[in-house]
């Protein structure tokens, strides 16, 4: 499936996202004689093939949407993970960067508010600039 092309019907090997709400949402592929488990009921996956993308899918407790799959609801479908990095993680990475003040350093990742400030005692020697990943 393309995140390019968008087509109208739903066929086996397609990419779907069922849509429950805004924060909660998954992704699977579409296999014959296969059913995924959400908690509004089952969704058999041949029931999918033929409908439109967008169509909404009565459950045995309520109604999902079945979505096409975009770059943007991918991004907020797949799971984020975070790193977190304590001073002695820090201590190592300036050590082995062989980083002085006034180094320039660049954070490429996913969240605009991951800025990152290297701290030597009370004295901040360097910034590391955070730039959304492409």
């Amino acid at each position: 499936m393309s995140f390019a092309k968008y087509k109208d019907l739903i066929e086996y090997g397609d990419t779907v996202i069922i849509y429950m709400g805004y924060d909660n949402m998954v992704q699977f592929r579409v296999e014959k004689n296969a059913i995924h488990q959400t908690k509004f009921g089952a969704v058999k996956h041949d029931s999918l093939v033929g409908k439109r993308f967008g169509c909404k899918l009565f459950c045995s407790r309520g109604y999902v949407y079945v979505l096409h799959p975009t770059p943007e609801l991918w991004t907020i479908n797949l799971p984020h993970r975070t790193q977190i990095l304590y001073s002695t993680d820090i201590s190592m990475i300036v050590t082995q960067l062989d980083l002085k003040p006034g180094s320039v350093v660049i954070e490429a990742g996913k969240n605009i508010k991951c800025h990152f400030i290297v701290t030597r005692g009370p004295k901040v020697t360097d910034i590391i600039i955070s730039m959304i990943g492409v």
